[in-house]
């Protein structure tokens, strides 16, 4: 699998949406379909513009290998994307226990570690925001460079 499928595959396992249902026909991408990619519809003349931003290869061509790339465009599809928001209200909503608990099992959950403690007093003062601070947090961690790449 390649980097940015397996990047969409991260977000919505770490959000808790990801379906485990095999088999089957293929389902359009859309916020409905909670299946892997490899279970999509991808037309040969129109691909999904999600996966194209995300360097999806052209389904009418071979090649032995594909440029990975991480560009601004990707950036922006975290901070203004409705797919990226739902993923980070549906991880909020994982979340148990007081603000430094959930922070620390939001860090374990998305970057296999514990937030340092600085990373705890910032999130603390953002959530300090209240409404609907934690959807919020949680799409920056998303959106976190360190979620994206891999290592």
């Amino acid at each position: 699998m390649h980097p940015e499928m397996i990047f969409i595959v991260a977000l919505v396992c770490g959000a808790g949406w990801l379906g485990y249902r095999q088999g089957g026909p293929p389902e359009r991408l859309d916020e409905k379909n909670h299946r892997r990619t490899i279970y999509a519809y991808i037309g040969r003349t129109q691909p999904d513009a999600m996966l194209t931003l995300f360097d999806f290869p052209n389904p009418n061509n071979t090649s032995e290998q594909r440029t990975v790339t991480a560009g601004p465009l990707q950036r922006l599809f975290f901070m203004n994307s409705e797919f990226v928001r739902i993923q980070a209200q549906a991880l909020a909503g994982r979340l148990k226990g007081t603000d430094a608990e959930k922070i620390d099992a939001a860090y374990r959950l998305l970057f296999a570690r514990r937030p340092t403690d600085s990373e705890v007093a910032a999130g603390l003062d953002f959530l300090k925001n209240g409404g609907d601070a934690w959807a919020q947090y949680a799409q920056v961690l998303l959106s976190s460079s360190e979620f994206s790449a891999l290592n």
